[in-house]
């Protein structure tokens, strides 16, 4: 499925109206299921779904790895395997089938777009040990092509965009018309490509909200920059959790919001 569509639209420009043509972002219901038990439906952008599926099933916590983060589950033995995830896609929706029991978990409803939603409210974070330290000239030039690489947004204006750096380039990109989906479709791809990423950064497009920060805290991210603005309970999450969370970033400006001392000048 594409991205994007292009549609008929009348457009009003210069005290007249004329005829064209426009982008908009593509949006189809995902919905998962578990033992044939429907537990989820998501409105998603139709890209890297299988990487959507596999992050959103690892940070609510419906697929099980051993350690305090997805990146300790290196040792340890999964019940489940990503070739075993089924999906079909069809002309108006898209199923997912995992390979897990469904969670006895109550879904929470969160402040996300697109219907976020999540099975891990109220759940113990793990605290993040890293020494990745970075300049803000690191930061800055990271943030460039991170904006660079936003086409869709470009083309559309109707989504998110989130990316994994390290302290060099963009290591994966993602957009999405939510993004809890976009970060879930980073956090996917990293796992099912074994990318480490405690020495990684994550840049994002919108707002910094209490479950982006879980999400990242969950995979062992220590650092978390965006453009917008943070809630008070995600600062909260992101200094009792030792991750450092930027906001704000605009032009050659920043705001520091929790462990500061990893980032230089």
């Amino acid at each position: 499925m594409d991205s994007s569509a292009r549609i008929n639209i009348v457009e009003y420009r210069n005290w007249s109206f004329s005829e064209t043509e426009d982008s908009v972002a593509s949006e189809r219901r995902l919905r998962v299921f578990s033992a044939d038990k429907e537990i989820i439906s998501l409105l998603c952008t139709p890209t890297m779904v299988k990487e959507l599926v596999v992050g959103f099933a690892l940070s609510e916590g419906l697929l099980k790895v051993g350690g305090d983060s997805f990146r300790d589950s290196a040792a340890s033995s999964l019940s489940w395997c990503s070739e075993r995830i089924e999906i079909f896609w069809k002309d108006e929706e898209i199923e997912a089938h995992l390979p897990v029991d469904a969670p006895q978990a109550m879904a929470t409803l969160t402040s996300g777009c697109a219907k976020g939603v999540t099975f891990i409210s109220g759940e113990e974070l793990p605290e993040i040990h890293s020494n990745l330290k970075v300049s803000v000239h690191t930061i800055l030039e990271l943030f460039r092509e991170f904006h660079k690489k936003s086409e869709l947004f470009m083309s559309t204006g109707g989504v998110h965009n989130v990316a994994l750096c390290d302290e060099k380039e963009i290591i994966v990109f993602a957009e999405d018309i939510g993004r809890h989906n976009a970060v879930d479709k980073i956090i996917g791809y990293a796992f099912l490509e074994n990318i480490e990423m405690s020495d990684k950064l994550l840049l994002l497009s919108g707002r910094l909200s209490s479950e982006i920060a879980s999400k990242a805290i969950k995979a062992g991210i220590p650092i978390i920059v965006s453009r917008a603005a943070p809630t008070d309970m995600a600062v909260e999450i992101a200094r009792k959790s030792n991750i450092t969370m930027i906001g704000f970033l605009r032009g050659q400006r920043f705001n520091i919001y929790s462990q500061a001392g990893r980032i230089i000048n």
